[in-house]
């Protein structure tokens, strides 16, 4: 257990009170913790049992008995806090969506770049879920035939907080789109159903206020999010995002020339064509002994795929083989999903189909050629 690094934490949101004890019960030690407000930053310290709190950034990732820094703040700092971690020459694990811009995301890559021995990812949940590496594993093995469509739906309750915060700004990467929508782009990579050349989006903000937010202060972050993402391989995807609603529900649908698959939370069903009923293909059955107390920040389904991304963590410093199945997203497949965001955007602004362009160090399109606009 000595091998694993220290552990240097930045932010205290709810994700991060699930993290620790998962971390420290696989014998990684928390060695700090840093917090925008002090009273709130002690309370997560006292909460977790963590030596070393401060509300200032320097504090925490030079101390010399911490070697990985894991990030869930506001997307303002990811990149600020990433490429000073990797610098000084620490590990780093990055929340979603992995900085404002594609500008940020490039400065990420190119700090990881400079030291490629170094960890640096991101934490999409999605990927180390055991369905959908399941799903990925029936899609290559050709179980529905050649992939035309994938449909999917996220319903659940506000992500908003009860006062006004980066939450209600889409510029601060509050909304569906950067919050939930980034792990669903993210997840279309995963299942290998390759990049996005041209998007379309219908952004909205339906509830422009709430019972304690309004006045001057207004809700700009969308909390509707219909998407249609246009793939390299032809394959069309649909998704459909409504936060207005509660609880949370997910389901992925993947249909092909000779069947389909369903991920519906943590479940996994199937049908061939030639098949009268679909078949349970995995079932989850798996609780957590964590608080039930989940909100559409951090659904059930999410927390899950965060707390096996530790399992990964424990196996990659401890010299032991990872789950060949748990492949993280690195700072590149950040910048990627960033340019999606940026394309869904401006589609969104301007009511076209909009040509994802990835902005790589040569400044060019890493992807084939597309339509600037597509009616």
């Amino acid at each position: 257990m000595s091998s694993l690094p220290g552990i240097g934490i930045y932010g205290t949101c709810q994700a991060v009170y699930a993290l620790v004890p998962a971390l420290k019960d696989k014998g990684f030690r928390v060695e700090a913790i840093w917090g925008r407000r002090k009273l709130d930053v002690e309370q997560a310290a006292s909460s977790l049992n963590i030596p070393f709190y401060t509300s200032k950034i320097d504090d925490v990732v030079l101390r010399k008995d911490v070697d990985l820094i894991i990030i869930f703040t506001p997307p303002n700092l990811h990149a600020q806090i990433s490429v000073k971690a990797l610098r000084i020459g620490k590990h780093v694990v990055c929340d979603r969506p992995g900085g404002l811009t594609q500008t940020e995301s490039l400065r990420m890559v190119r700090a990881a770049a400079y030291y490629p021995t170094l960890l640096a990812m991101l934490a999409y949940s999605l990927r180390f879920l055991p369905n959908m590496s399941l799903l990925k594993k029936m899609i290559k093995e050709n179980y529905i035939g050649e992939v035309t469509l994938c449909d999917i739906r996220i319903m659940c309750g506000s992500m908003l907080d009860e006062n006004y915060s980066w939450l209600c700004d889409s510029t601060m990467g509050g909304g569906a789109l950067s919050l939930l929508g980034s792990n669903i782009i993210d997840l279309l990579s995963y299942l290998g159903f390759g990049r996005a050349l041209r998007v379309h989006a219908n952004l909205r903000t339906l509830l422009p206020s709430t019972d304690n937010i309004g006045g001057i202060r207004r809700v700009t972050s969308d909390d509707l999010s219909i998407l249609q993402l246009q793939l390299v391989g032809g394959t069309l995807v649909t998704v459909l995002i409504n936060t207005n609603l509660s609880g949370f529900h997910q389901e992925v649908v993947v249909c092909g020339t000779e069947g389909h698959l369903v991920a519906q939370g943590g479940d996994l069903r199937g049908r061939k064509s030639r098949d009268h009923r679909e078949e349970v293909l995995f079932i989850d059955v798996e609780d957590l002994n964590t608080s039930d107390n989940f909100s559409s920040l951090l659904p059930r389904i999410h927390m899950k795929g965060l707390l096996r991304m530790v399992n990964f963590l424990k196996d990659k410093f401890s010299s032991q083989q990872p789950d060949p199945s748990h492949q993280p997203a690195l700072f590149d497949q950040g910048l990627y999903v960033q340019s999606v965001i940026e394309a869904l955007r401006k589609s969104s602004e301007t009511r076209q189909w909009i040509k994802v362009v990835t902005n790589e160090e040569d400044g060019f399109d890493s992807g084939e050629s597309s339509w600037s606009s597509y009616t």
